[in-house]
């Protein structure tokens, strides 16, 4: 009778190539002989403030029905071996949970992992005294991130991501996307899909840039509708296959709790501002009084839209700000990098502020991959299941690319 397992990988790339996803899809596509994929893989973006993430800082866990649990570890433990760039800094980590009841205490894991910093000790502690199956490579600290995107399901709000990736004699070259098959994606889909094109810049945001095996990647609220917006792209280039993610991106996951100022950690500070000013580069810096503590958040210049709409605070208003806190030196205090700013109310000046109450994000370029976009308010999708579709998964794109024009 199949067992359930879930197993958990992160830490598998580097700078010079490589990709967790990737390998998750391999052994999807690869071990079919001893397991099969039985609900959608969970891409699991962790705390992006922390010093030493990955690439990408996210892990993923990958629920599987399996007759042969031994075999099973041994061939996604060799595949692991086979693919990760450990020659370029990865430091893999296996986690193979058979007692899915471990997955409730592994819940705080996950949420600290997010938020914050995670001690890779306790991690590995915890999981030798309930006698998880893990493996390692490197100095193992991707043990972490495996670990925590366990917890990781539908129970929380999540979104989709469709992957496709390239073959390997494509990889290092330069993708191509014809812009204008984004942009018309973009607004075909709209708003069931999130962040495809940069209408300021006109710029197409969903292909890299590194050597990693990605092609694109299209992030909506449901697995129909990133099978649907890919299929609306053009390119030239033929493709290795894809699969569709379950994820915690565009959710807001790091942001949810009142921020301790601990250093690299993630949240928000509520306060009245004091000051705004302009520094170097454009960046802008906000002073808010958070009681009797004095905060600086820091807006920088890249994030467009957010920077242009706090240019228009004043003394008195009131803001709730989101962000990571950066570290602090012996000249300058920590200091919050702004995400998303929450104005919550206006002080009565004149001349009167344009400034409305609201909230206010980056310009869809400068968002990280947790950063909850203003198209997803009020249309969570916490508790929400979704089962597999049939166009899930793919070992090879099922119609060939239109050939692009304008190139």
């Amino acid at each position: 009778m199949p067992m359930r397992v879930l197993v958990g990988i992160d830490d598998t790339d580097s700078s010079s190539g490589s990709c967790t996803t990737y390998l998750a899809y391999r052994i999807a596509r690869d071990l079919r002989p001893v397991l099969r994929v039985v609900a959608y893989p969970r891409l699991v973006r962790l705390n992006p403030n922390v010093p030493f993430k990955t690439r990408g800082n996210a892990a993923v866990c990958l629920p599987i029905d399996t007759e042969a649990p031994e075999e099973a570890f041994e061939r996604i433990t060799s595949l692991v071996s086979a693919l990760s760039d450990v020659d370029h800094g990865a430091n893999s980590g296996v986690v193979f949970l058979e007692d899915l009841a471990l997955v409730v205490e592994l819940k705080d894991l996950y949420q600290r992992a997010v938020t914050g910093l995670v001690n890779r000790h306790r991690v590995e502690k915890l999981l030798r005294e309930h006698r998880v199956r893990t493996f390692t490579l490197g100095n193992g600290m991707g043990i972490v991130g495996a670990a925590s995107s366990l917890p990781f399901c539908e129970e929380a709000d999540h979104t989709y991501e469709l992957i496709a990736y390239r073959r390997q004699e494509n990889r290092g070259l330069k993708r191509f996307v014809e812009p204008r098959s984004v942009e018309e994606m973009d607004r075909e889909t709209f708003p069931h899909t999130f962040n495809n094109f940069d209408y300021q810049k006109k710029k197409v945001l969903v292909a890299p840039h590194g050597p990693d095996p990605v092609f694109v990647g299209i992030r909506g609220d449901s697995p129909a509708a990133v099978v649907s917006a890919f299929a609306r792209l053009r390119y030239k280039e033929r493709l290795e296959g894809y699969m569709v993610y379950l994820s915690n991106q565009y959710t807001d996951a790091h942001l949810t709790k009142a921020l301790d100022w601990k250093v690299y950690s993630s949240g928000w500070v509520e306060g009245t501002v004091q000051l705004v000013s302009v520094g170097p580069g454009g960046h802008l810096f906000i002073a808010v009084a958070e009681g009797s503590e004095k905060r600086i958040c820091a807006v920088y210049e890249p994030t467009g839209d957010l920077r242009r709409a706090m240019k228009l605070l004043g003394p008195g208003d009131t803001i709730r700000a989101y962000g990571g806190v950066r570290r602090g030196t012996t000249s300058h205090p920590k200091v919050l990098n702004a995400e998303k700013v929450a104005v919550i109310s206006t002080a009565v000046r004149l001349p009167r502020s344009r400034l409305v109450t609201g909230t206010y994000v980056a310009s869809p370029r400068a968002n990280r991959h947790l950063t909850k976009p203003l198209i997803r308010f009020g249309r969570e999708t916490a508790g929400k299941e979704s089962p597999l579709i049939r166009d899930w998964f793919s070992a090879a794109p099922t119609t060939m690319p239109v050939p692009a024009r304008n190139r």
